[in-house]
């Protein structure tokens, strides 16, 4: 029995985005008696007319039949069978019975009119995570805030129900607004400075404390390709790299087999931290390859 799933979320048969229409909101299947809404517990409901479906409970359609979701209005519209061109009385073919395969019904929907672009403050990417503030003429910056919209209509205008209401929105709205950009507490080039030890330590990683942040960040954001190449000299290479900022040469002799020599040397013009000769051999015992011995070169 095909469905078509109405709901907020891109993978809705039916996509609605707006704030007021839930991810799962409803469900428009085809049933014997014809085209069935069934309203899936939505937090702002389903209307057909100013009847608010009850939650789960089926309602069969009628051609016409318009049904309000959010802002959305929508209207179905009963599929017509296409004409076909008489044909012939002595070219016709003996009929066969045909079973038609159900079709799901036609939906008109009247789209809401689009927000203006809203600029979103995000996190900062230093300190402790900072909760965002609504922008101005976003849902949660609106003079009367939009917990009332939750009330019934004789409520929505009582002075003290709306300054009670706003006690809560300040208090969660930051909280959403901040689930909302919970990714870019997770990526390392986005997140908070006092994250990053603490993202280092889901993969098994130090800092050097004398290390500067972007140096930091770069490590993060590149340790799971650096993990695939542990033990070859490509991942060598890389690793200092993005530790040091510096590029080993490393050569292997013929005569030496199973042995890298490894020369580390300081470019022209070159200002930056000293070459921190325990860090790099700390590295190269971390990712070389576990059968090889190394041999050590630092010039200045």
């Amino acid at each position: 029995m095909p469905v078509l799933s109405i709901g907020r979320g891109p993978e809705s048969g039916l996509p609605l985005p707006h704030a007021l229409v839930s991810r799962r909101h409803a469900e428009l299947r085809t049933g014997p008696q014809g085209p069935i809404l069934t309203d899936l517990g939505s937090s702002n409901g389903t209307f057909i007319g100013k009847e608010r479906l009850l939650p789960n409970q089926p309602r069969v359609l009628v051609d016409g039949t318009v049904f309000r979701i959010g802002p959305y209005t929508l209207t179905y519209q009963a599929s017509k069978p296409a004409a076909h061109p008489a044909e012939p009385e002595d070219e016709r073919q003996p009929e066969r019975p045909e079973q038609p395969e159900p079709e799901l019904p036609t939906v008109a929907v009247a789209p809401a009119p689009a927000p203006a672009p809203v600029p979103v403050r995000v996190p900062v990417l230093s300190g402790p995570p900072q909760a965002i503030k609504p922008a101005p003429g976003s849902l949660a910056g609106e003079p009367d805030g939009i917990y009332r919209r939750y009330l019934p209509d004789i409520f929505q205008e009582n002075d003290f129900l709306r300054r009670f209401l706003h006690i809560f929105e300040d208090i969660w709205e930051p909280l959403e607004q901040r689930q909302d950009h919970i990714a870019m507490y997770f990526d390392p080039r986005t997140c908070p400075v006092s994250f990053l030890p603490w993202l280092a330590s889901w993969l098994d990683l130090s800092f050097n404390t004398h290390w500067p942040e972007a140096r930091r960040r770069r490590l993060l954001e590149q340790a799971m390709e650096l993990y695939s190449w542990r033990g070859t000299r490509y991942g060598l290479v890389r690793m200092i790299e993005v530790c040091t900022g510096l590029t080993p040469v490393i050569t292997e002799s013929p005569s030496q087999p199973f042995v890298f020599h490894i020369r580390i040397a300081l470019p022209p013009g070159f200002f930056g931290e000293p070459i921190d000769k325990a860090l790099i051999e700390e590295l190269i015992q971390a990712h070389k390859p576990a059968h090889a011995g190394y041999v050590l070169e630092v010039t200045t």
